[in-house]
């Protein structure tokens, strides 16, 4: 009972398990940074261990350079001070970490040859159900190095909320563009996942209606819907002239998309005078989301809403939604 309870002891505080020492010689390690230096051959009965087992953690822990033997006679075992000592192991392995790391560049240069060598059988792949499509999203994104375009339409892809991938790839520095079907508007919560995702660095632009679901990978891989004829489909295109038309698509319609700049409400006001929460219903009012919708996404009442626009309309003098867009616009009062 007395043993299992002093291993027991020992596991519990194996603090320096990571820097490679094990649970018991750092039970040796800690009696000696309590005891002082103990001659060696009374280093057993002090520890409560058998000779031979402490002598091997002993050695282990010397090599580790946390414990000296002395000269003269008898020999003692001395801790090394847990300042240096355990500041120099924990130094050694984030230089191993760091080696690790640089070899990241290799082995991930390694897996994309890999993939284009799997893929050369043609420029079209054809993924028949939606686990095997959510895979491969998850997969293209992460391989995103460099930027990332977005065709974003209701039903998604991924279920709903912010997407770990795509904040991972922003967090890289990847340029990534979205452009949102307006009925993703209508979808609960929709603006506060968008509002995360232009946190991290993600532009945004909103469209009355987009004409297919798109995400295209550094211009080289595109992933898309196999066709209304093909119900379930996703088609995975490279390294093509499809591919080419796709970026050509997605620009054209970044030129015609109205960009969103949802702002969080507050009580600041910007340049013009108005409120953050004003601005914020503007933002909604001026990528063309119904008052319903507005209001979904302001988590209020409909009736709010319209008086909100009303008094806001009063003061640009405009007679209806379309002419308080532009006054909006043209007053700078969509400035943050």
């Amino acid at each position: 009972m007395r043993r299992a309870q002093r291993r027991s002891a020992e596991t519990e505080q194996n603090g320096l398990a990571d820097l490679g020492v094990t649970a018991a010689g750092e039970h040796v390690y800690r009696h000696l940074l309590r005891s002082g230096p103990v001659a060696a051959e009374e280093l057993a009965t002090v520890v409560g261990r058998p000779s031979a087992e402490v002598a091997e953690h002993a050695q282990v822990l010397a090599a580790l350079q946390l414990v000296t033997l002395t000269a003269g006679s008898p020999q003692r075992w001395v801790a090394a001070a847990p300042e240096v000592a355990v500041e120099r192991l924990i130094e050694h392995r984030q230089r191993e970490l760091n080696r690790a790391r640089a070899e990241l560049t290799t082995l991930a240069a390694d897996y994309r040859l890999g993939q284009l060598a799997g893929e050369a059988s043609g420029p079209v792949d054809v993924l028949k159900d939606a686990e095997h499509c959510r895979r491969r999203y998850a997969e293209t994104v992460a391989n995103t190095t460099r930027e990332l375009l977005v065709l974003s339409t209701p039903p998604f892809v991924i279920d709903g909320g912010v997407s770990l991938d795509v904040l991972g790839t922003l967090g890289r520095n990847v340029r990534c563009r979205s452009i949102y079907d307006r009925r993703a508007l209508d979808q609960p919560s929709s603006l506060a996942d968008i509002t995360t995702y232009q946190a991290a660095g993600e532009g945004v632009r909103v469209l009355d209606e987009l004409p297919l679901k798109l995400l295209v990978s550094d211009r080289t891989t595109a992933l898309l819907p196999g066709g209304d004829d093909r119900p379930g489909e996703w088609l995975t295109v490279r390294g093509s002239a499809l591919v080419e038309a796709l970026v050509a698509l997605f620009e054209l319609l970044w030129e015609r998309s109205v960009p969103l700049k949802p702002v969080q409400a507050g009580t600041g006001t910007n340049a013009a005078g108005l409120p953050a929460s004003d601005v914020q219903l503007l933002g909604l009012l001026f990528a063309g989301l119904t008052d319903v919708a507005i209001a979904r996404q302001l988590d209020t009442s409909l009736r709010t809403v319209q008086r909100r626009l009303t008094r806001l309309m009063q003061r640009a003098g405009a007679g209806n939604r379309a002419q308080l867009a532009w006054q909006a616009a043209r007053g700078g009062w969509l400035t943050q």
